[in-house]
């Protein structure tokens, strides 16, 4: 069998098993599970579908900019964009990040555009811009969440650091610039990593104004998630606790990306509870909110998928408007 089918499956069923471990540990039955759905509100949950339909495309700009740095072709947002939804809902069932690269690497190949590995590396380049924006947001988060600062300090120190980092921006990227130079030249090093060295060296994404609209553009991508996260809490009632959520959800973020497991499954639930445990709900009620949470993620993205999808067949394939 595959070693990467392999590895995902093992993390599924380690992801499986700490999210039945809420229930156990929680006392949650699925009736209260089913309750808590039933009373979610309906327009809260569609406002949820637009959410997720704007983090998308935020995920859409930044991977069309890494593009259209390294190569002549040129594409709509909607080519981009229709592949961001289909990694995103096959992410529910295979780790994330290999199914983005994955999907990411075969969009550019089906293309013609690049080779796999220079896909893979422009993928490695675009999410370390999303990893700093979601850092920023998480170190914010925990001192509202956990270290029980207010909202505003929380707001003030992400304001802080994301001025910091746009400012200092041009010399990070002068600092890759150099670090590559330098490894282009160890002669132990084996040829092919030299030349991948030294083409990075040369590579039109080391530009300071493209690192700072991806940071920028990652920025956005991970507010537009937080407010996301208290909008799918506001549905199930929870209104009491949106600063909790909205400043918690980086952490959720950070710990299902960190785990690699689809979805984040186990390790992004688990931070919820945790979340709701320290916003002040009890512990039954905060299960059954933070798995509710889950179950209506995986729903808007395959739907977001879905619907993205049917635009693309209706339009490209059967009325052929703007092939790409």
């Amino acid at each position: 069998m595959n070693k990467r089918l392999l590895v995902s499956l093992g993390l599924s069923l380690v992801g499986l098993g700490l999210f039945g471990f809420i229930f156990y540990t929680n006392n949650l039955t699925p009736d209260a599970l089913l309750q808590a759905l039933r009373g979610a509100d309906p327009f809260w949950i569609g406002t949820s579908f637009l959410l997720v339909a704007f983090f998308y495309l935020f995920s859409s700009l930044k991977w069309r900019l890494v593009t259209h740095a390294q190569a002549s072709e040129r594409f709509g947002v909607f080519f981009y964009y229709r592949y961001i939804a289909l990694s995103a809902a096959l992410g529910q069932i295979l780790p994330l990040t290999l199914i983005n690269a994955a999907v990411r690497a075969f969009a550019m190949r089906r293309k013609d555009v690049m080779p796999v590995m220079k896909s893979t590396g422009l993928f490695i380049w675009d999410m370390g811009f999303d990893f700093l924006a979601l850092t920023l947001l998480m170190m914010a988060g925990v001192t509202h969440v956990f270290l029980k600062m207010s909202w505003s300090t929380a707001a003030l120190l992400w304001a802080g650091s994301v001025i910091l980092v746009y400012l200092v921006m041009p010399l990070f990227i002068r600092l890759a610039s150099w670090l590559a130079g330098i490894l282009a030249g160890i002669r132990l090093l084996p040829a092919g990593i030299r030349e991948r060295f030294s083409a990075l060296k040369e590579a039109r994404i080391l530009d300071a104004a493209l690192a700072r609209k991806l940071f920028v553009l990652g920025c956005g991508k991970f507010l537009v998630g937080a407010v996301l996260y208290s909008v799918i809490v506001l549905a199930f009632g929870h209104g009491e606790i949106l600063s909790e959520v909205f400043w918690g959800g980086p952490s959720a973020e950070m710990a299902g990306v960190l785990s690699q497991m689809p979805g984040g499954l186990g390790a992004f639930d688990w931070t919820w509870v945790g979340i709701f445990r320290e916003s002040g709900l009890v512990a039954q009620t905060a299960a059954s909110l933070a798995v509710g949470l889950r179950c209506i993620l995986v729903l808007l993205n395959c739907s977001v998928a879905f619907c993205t999808l049917s635009v693309y067949f209706i339009l490209v394939r059967i009325f052929g408007v703007g092939r790409t």
